[in-house]
C-alpha cells in the first residue's frame, strides 16, 4: 500500500523537503510505499478529509480539534512555538493583556487558526488583520504599516535565514518580541488508516532518537541555501 501526503507549505520550502524525506523513511519501516501530492495549502486538509489523500505531513497538535476527524500520529515531528515580531529598536511587547489597551495594530498569517484566535479575543477587530504571505507581512512590518507581527517560529527564522532568496531588505531590522505559545507538530491522517498510526509514530520515535530526522533536516536546509545562492549569483 502507498500513502499519499500533502504538506501545508510550498514543494521547494526546506521544511517541506524535510518532512517529504522523513515520512519516506517513516512509510518504509512501517511497509508502506510514500508519495507526496503538490497542492495549494488552502487544499491540503480539504484533500485528506475527503480521502484524495492519506495524510498531511504537519499541523499542530491543536489542528485535531478543528477538524475532528483527523487522526493525529503520537509522536511530534517537532516543536512550534508562536511568537511575535517587531521592526525596528523601537518595537515593544509587554504582553497579550497590553495590546487593546496600546491600540497596536496587529497582524498573522491565513490559516494559522491559533494566532487567529489570539488575535481575535486580545485586540480590536479593527486594529488586526491576515496576510496570506508570510514575506508580506514582514515587509508591512519593516514599512511600519503594522505594529506587530505573528508567526511560526522556524517559519519566520528560515525566512530571516534565506533573506537573499526572498528580497527581504535588511532594515529595519525585525526582531522576535516574544512567545505567545508553544506546541507541537504532527502528522494527521484520514480516519480510514488510524490502525496505522501506531506504526508510523513508533518508526517516527526511532528516526528521532538515532539522528535521523536532525539530519535530514540540516541536509534539506543546506540544500535550499545553495540553490539561493546559486539563483542569486545568476541575476
Amino acid at each position: 500500500m502507498t500513502l499519499k501526503f500533502v504538506f501545508s507549505r510550498p514543494y521547494d520550502n526546506p521544511r517541506t523537503q524535510w518532512l517529504i524525506r522523513l515520512y519516506r523513511e517513516v512509510c518504509a519501516m512501517s511497509g508502506f510505499g510514500f508519495e507526496y501530492i503538490d497542492v495549494p495549502p488552502k487544499r491540503a486538509t480539504a484533500m485528506v478529509l475527503s480521502g484524495q489523500a492519506d495524510g498531511e505531513l504537519g499541523r499542530t497538535f491543536a489542528y485535531q480539534d478543528f477538524f475532528p476527524p483527523l487522526v493525529r500520529l503520537s509522536e511530534p515531528n517537532n516543536v512550534v512555538n508562536f511568537c511575535v515580531y517587531g521592526a525596528g529598536p523601537q518595537a515593544r511587547f509587554a504582553g497579550l493583556g497590553t495590546l487593546r489597551q496600546l491600540k497596536l495594530r496587529c497582524e498573522s498569517r491565513r490559516g494559522i487558526h491559533e494566532l487567529e484566535a489570539v488575535l481575535e479575543t486580545h485586540v480590536d477587530a479593527d486594529n488586526w488583520s491576515l496576510v496570506d504571505d508570510l514575506g508580506q507581512g514582514l515587509r508591512k512590518l519593516q514599512m511600519h504599516r503594522t505594529d506587530l507581527y505573528f508567526d511560526v517560529q522556524e517559519a519566520v527564522e528560515d525566512h530571516l535565514t534565506f533573506r537573499h532568496c526572498n528580497g527581504l531588505p535588511e532594515t529595519p531590522a525585525i526582531r522576535q518580541l516574544g512567545t505567545v505559545a508553544s506546541t507541537t507538530g504532527h502528522c494527521y491522517l484520514n480516519r480510514t488508516h488510524a490502525t496505522h498510526a501506531p506504526k508510523l509514530a513508533a518508526a517516527l520515535t526511532k528516526l528521532k532518537q538515532d539522528g535521523t530526522s536532525a539530519r535530514l533536516l540540516q541536509q534539506c536546509l543546506r540544500e535550499y541555501q545553495q540553490r539561493c545562492l546559486h539563483a542569486a549569483s545568476r541575476l
